[in-house]
């Protein structure tokens, strides 16, 4: 025998916004149950030098295809710029300087609590690629009437300054005429190298990876014997805890893995001899 349910007249009303907020209390309690078992994470803050400014992006989009809950937010600058601005309080889960005493003097500060050697580069020149002053070797950037190199504070001008003396011990002539040629010292290396592709410079030292599928420009590479390694490193905020430790834990994983090595080496940079 089928029971029957009867409302009182003037009672259905009642009854079924009672039905209703029953069934919106059991769907935040089923949310709740879901959510408790996939907690999200805030979105983590990766603070790069800007020479790795397509590296990270791939490594981005790399993550987050296999951690949809997890947001990634990539910012890319200066490496004394990123610096500054993680020791004036910025949120930086990471932090990969293409200079190690950057990195160094945050670890020092307590600002960083890990780090790690991340990657090496090396130096090379570059001009326009329809090079219309024949520049083919090192010892013919002489013909450059305009020089950009980095500031002396940015990683790129230091390695670039410190190639000058290496210049300088086999060469003095060559180093004084190159020095002489420099009209703009800029604050980051996509600075140096947009001065070339947009033709406000006839030659500029780069790092080799910002040589690497460029249009705008050509590599004239420097002899070994002048040649200077940049040193990448990759430190962790201090303090970090429960899933958003583990969600950066997984992402710097991912970004020293083997798969890794090879967003690295096909964007110009090396882990070999580190």
């Amino acid at each position: 025998m089928r029971s029957a349910i009867r409302f009182r007249r003037g009672g259905s009303a009642r009854c079924g916004a009672m039905l209703r907020g029953v069934l919106v209390a059991l769907a935040l309690l089923s949310g709740c149950e879901r959510g408790a078992g996939a907690p999200q994470t805030a979105p983590l803050q990766i603070f790069v030098a800007s020479s790795l400014t397509e590296v990270f992006e791939t490594f981005e989009a790399m993550y987050e295809a296999e951690h949809p809950d997890v947001d990634v937010v990539i910012s890319a600058a200066g490496s004394q710029a990123l610096r500054l601005q993680i020791e004036e309080g910025a949120p930086a889960d990471v932090f990969v300087s293409a200079s190690m005493a950057h990195l160094q003097a945050l670890v020092e500060a307590g600002l960083l609590g890990e780090e790690r050697t991340f990657a090496s580069n090396t130096l090379v020149a570059i001009v326009e690629r329809e090079n219309p002053l024949k520049i083919a070797r090192f010892e013919e950037l002489v013909r450059a009437q305009r020089l950009v190199v980095g500031a002396p504070e940015v990683p790129v001008g230091a390695y670039t300054e410190a190639m000058f003396e290496r210049v300088g011990t086999a060469n003095p002539e060559l180093a004084a005429e190159l020095r002489r040629r420099v009209v703009s010292r800029e604050r980051n290396v996509r600075q140096v190298r947009a001065k070339v592709e947009l033709g406000e410079a006839d030659a500029a030292f780069v790092y080799r990876s910002d040589a690497v599928n460029v249009d705008g420009v050509a590599r004239v590479d420097i002899p070994e014997a002048f040649q200077v390694r940049a040193s990448y490193g990759l430190g962790v905020s201090r303090g970090l805890a429960g899933h958003r430790r583990e969600a950066v834990e997984d992402f710097v994983a991912l970004t020293m893995s083997a798969r890794g090595d090879e967003v690295l080496r096909e964007h110009g940079f090396e882990r070999e001899g580190l």
